[in-house]
């Protein structure tokens, strides 16, 4: 009977480990066209017509997945102190803004440093696990100015991680506009904490400064109209 048993067990965690390696793969970031995330507060006329753009170019304006899905909480492995003002917290990297980032760290590639999203929605009544995401919207680098962007370091592959363990490697594309990549389909079940982890693996060298910057790591996704 024993033996019986723990033959079984051990079929079942081979099927497991299988079953789960085969999911676990490689994928491309596509290039995407920065017109197509951004956009200005507001607009208005000038003399000869044509609009103006007024206020603050905006990241994801309007309506997306954030109408309904959100982040519980960001963290990261490490963040470079603040200079002055300027931080370069794990939160810049999901604050909709370009011209904030997340740096691990200060004269250092930050290659195996990584930025974790966690997901729950337990406040949410009747929450019945209807809400996934399916692709991450990544500003690469440090996206204030394109001579900035320049000056640093960006992430050349990173790895993803679903509740600790390898689900894809990335490799991202050295663009100064947004990229994106399709991740499959991450269900979140109710009463229960996703954790999304990406692990810096390797780089493209900056200019100037040895520091990689994230400005922004966003999703869209399933579950909201």
């Amino acid at each position: 009977m024993k033996t019986s048993i723990v033959l079984a067990t051990a079929i079942l965690t081979l099927l497991s480990v299988s079953s789960y390696a085969i999911e676990f793969k490689t994928v491309k970031a596509v290039q995407g066209r920065d017109s197509d995330y951004f956009d200005y507060e507001d607009a208005v006329i000038g003399k000869d017509g044509k609009e103006i753009p007024k206020g603050k170019n905006e990241f994801l304006p309007g309506c997306s997945w954030y109408c309904g899905g959100y982040v519980k909480k960001i963290s990261a492995s490490a963040e470079m102190p603040p200079e002055g003002k300027t931080t370069y917290k794990a939160n810049n990297a999901h604050d909709f803004d370009k011209d904030t980032a997340w740096i691990p760290r200060k004269n250092d590639f930050g290659v195996g440093e990584s930025l974790t999203y966690q997901f729950n929605f337990d406040k949410e009544k009747n929450y019945k696990g209807t809400l996934g995401v399916t692709t991450i919207l990544m500003a690469n680098s440090y996206k204030k100015s394109r001579a900035v962007w320049e000056a640093n370091s960006r992430v050349k592959k990173m790895r993803m991680y679903v509740n600790g363990k390898p689900y894809r490697d990335i490799k991202l594309l050295d663009s100064y506009e947004v990229q994106t990549v399709d991740i499959g389909e991450i269900m979140f079940p109710p009463r229960k904490t996703t954790i999304l982890k990406f692990e810096i693996l390797e780089v493209y060298p900056g200019k100037k400064y040895r520091e990689t910057a994230i400005s922004e790591l966003v999703f869209e996704g399933v579950g909201v109209h």
